[in-house]
């Protein structure tokens, strides 16, 4: 198995052999265990990508969140554009920054985060629940300032998006 190094590795061992061998692993598919998990908690502190999990994607995670259908169903970038100011001397910078970050959160596969966040918003408004005014590197993107998780305008102070969304 190992000299094929093929898209599907079941054991956490046969990867430890990949990082010895010098192979790149962020292709590679892992059985969700314990260990699996564990790590992939922890990859953010030390600036790691996690690791994939055999069979999953952002999309069936999104299954396990106890939200209403219909943000299950939203269609992140059409809810995202209503929200672009269509006037003002900045509107076209606005779309362009909106689109580049769509497509950024596209390529990740992280709508369905977005789609989650879009209800927390809606369920605190509705509720009256006060949140934080911003905090860390999620200031930098300006679809999270259009949908409420934040209150910093990413463009006004020129945050770079690649802040919050790094490779």
């Amino acid at each position: 198995m190992l000299d094929k190094f093929n898209r599907y590795l079941t054991d956490e061992k046969i990867g430890i052999e990949c990082l010895y061998l010098g192979k790149n692993i962020d292709e590679l598919e892992f059985s969700n265990t314990d260990d699996i998990n564990l790590y992939n908690l922890n990859c953010e502190n030390f600036n790691l990508n996690k690791l994939k999990i055999l069979g999953e994607t952002d999309y069936d995670r999104i299954n396990t969140y106890n939200i209403p259908q219909h943000y299950r169903e939203l269609d992140v970038e059409e809810y995202i554009r209503g929200l672009v100011p269509t006037s003002g001397d900045s509107a076209e910078a606005v779309k362009a920054r909106v689109e580049m970050e769509l497509a950024l959160y596209k390529e990740r596969n992280l709508f369905p985060v977005l789609q989650v966040l879009i209800y927390l918003v809606d369920t605190m408004r509705q509720n009256d629940i006060v949140w934080g005014v911003g905090r860390g590197s999620s200031v930098a993107s300006y679809l999270l300032y259009l949908i409420g998780i934040h209150k910093v305008d990413s463009i006004k102070y020129n945050l770079d998006i690649k802040e919050f969304l790094k490779r």
